[in-house]
Parts: C-alpha cells; structure tokens; sequence
C-alpha cells in the first residue's frame, strides 16, 4: 500500500529589518542677519559715520546720547548701498519719535535710485499732528519733478504713490511724534509686495499693512538700493503753527536680512 506523502512546511526568509524614518520635526525658522546696524554712538554734534549729507541738503548730527538728529531742512543718505540676490528677504527697522510739528515732514525711506525705474518704500513719514494724514507709509513709482503746474504727472502715468495713512492707529499720548515707536518695513528681492509694521519697545503692535502686490514696488537686484533720512519743509501755505520740536530723533536704524537657501 501506498504511503500519503508527508507535507512540509515552505521554507521562508524572514524579510530584512527596515529602521523607519524618524519623522521630521518642524523646519527651523530662517535667522535674520545683520547687514546694516547704526546705533548712533558719538560726541555730540558729530556727523553719522555710516551716511552722508546730500547736496544741498544740511546734515544730521548726532546728540552725544545715542541717538541722531535729523533737524530741519537735512537729509542724508547711507553710504553703503545693497545689490542683493533675488529671492532674498529684507527687513528694514528703525527707532525714532517725529517732530511735534506740522511745518514740516520728516521720514526714513528706502530708495532704488534708477531714473529710468525709480521705487521708493517710505517706512513712515510724517507730517506732523495738525494734519489731516498725519503719519504715513507706503511707497513711490515716480517722481514729479514739475513743481507748481497743478498736473499729477505720475498718475496720469499710472504711477501713483501707494500710501496708508496711520497715526489713527496709535494711541493718544503715544502718536509718533508723541513717544518712540519702531517701525518696520519687510520685502523680499524681485517680488512684489511690502508688509509694513509700527510697534513699542515691549513689542506691542499698533499696525501691521501689506500692500498690494506690484513688483514694481520693490527693489530688484539690478542696482543698489540705499537708506535716507530726510527733514523737509512743507510748502509755505500749507504749513500750520504748533509745536516746539522741528527735529526727528533716531535712536537706531538697522537692515536685515534672509538669504535664499536651494530648498526654500
């Protein structure tokens, strides 16, 4: 009699051990770099060491306590200008109180100075507390060098300014020209909007504005951008009496940066 075949059992391999990948935790966030830092350190009455007074221009001198005096009628540029790669991210900053004045207009302000493409970004400018707009930020495609002929010759070019007004957004007895706010202004090369930012020294935020994108209000990477600071009158019949103090005081000012990275 035939005998049933005994069954065996298969021969198997256990498969390799595969370690799993740990999974990855949250990306560091990009540190920002030091590219332009001005404390205003000094004897008094000495001009800024990092700028230089523009033609026709009186300059600023600092007040021998830290900080720089940017008086009537002065208007100086930084002497280092930046040509950066696209895709870099741009924090410009700067602590300061207004003049209490509404003669005249004060202001910190990044300028792409190519004449054929001109971009201005005015971190925040001032005309002082007796004015309807008071403070305000935002940026310039166009400059009108025509004076008294009524026309607005950049927007009838499709090139008007961009601006916000924003002392509303401060509180009474703490307005710009009142106390000293940081104010921030942050873009990034070769793209097409700026967020602007106001807040005291214990970070409490009075605005934060994004404009509307428009690449052509942003710097490029095609010529240096620069820094000023600038006192101007305003135009006699505009004008209003009030106030004592015609100077903008800046404590520091500061430009940052985030370079671009292969994978961002």
């Amino acid at each position: 009699m035939a005998t049933a075949p005994v069954a065996t059992a298969p021969v198997t391999t256990a498969p390799p051990m595969v370690e799993s990948a740990p999974t990855p935790g949250p990306a560091a966030p990009l540190v920002w770099q030091n590219l332009f830092v001005d404390h205003f350190e000094g004897p008094v009455g000495t001009p800024a060491g990092q700028w230089h007074t523009m033609t026709g221009w009186n300059d600023a001198v600092l007040d021998g306590e830290g900080r720089l005096e940017v008086s009537r009628l002065a208007q100086i540029r930084s002497t280092s200008g930046w040509v950066l790669p696209a895709g870099t991210r741009v924090r410009v900053s700067a602590s300061l109180v207004m003049p209490d004045t509404s003669r005249n207009y004060a202001a910190i302000w990044v300028q792409h100075p190519n004449p054929a493409d001109p971009r201005e970004i005015d971190v925040i400018e001032s005309y002082g507390p007796k004015k309807t707009g008071g403070a305000q930020l935002g940026s310039h495609l166009c400059y009108d060098e025509t004076l008294d002929n009524a026309v607005d010759e950049c927007g009838a070019a499709g090139l008007a300014p961009e601006l916000w007004p924003v002392a509303q957004d401060f509180a009474d007895g703490a307005k710009p020209w009142d106390s000293y706010w940081e104010y921030h202004a942050e873009f990034t090369v070769g793209g097409d909007r700026v967020l602007f930012q106001a807040a005291d020294g214990s970070g409490n935020q009075a605005y934060s504005v994004t404009s509307n994108p428009d690449p052509r209000r942003v710097p490029s990477n095609a010529v240096p951008f620069h820094l000023r600071l600038s006192n101007k009158d305003v135009d006699p019949q505009h004008a209003l009496r009030g106030g004592s103090r015609s100077s903008m005081y800046v404590d520091w000012v500061t430009v940052e940066v985030q370079y671009p990275t292969a994978t961002s």
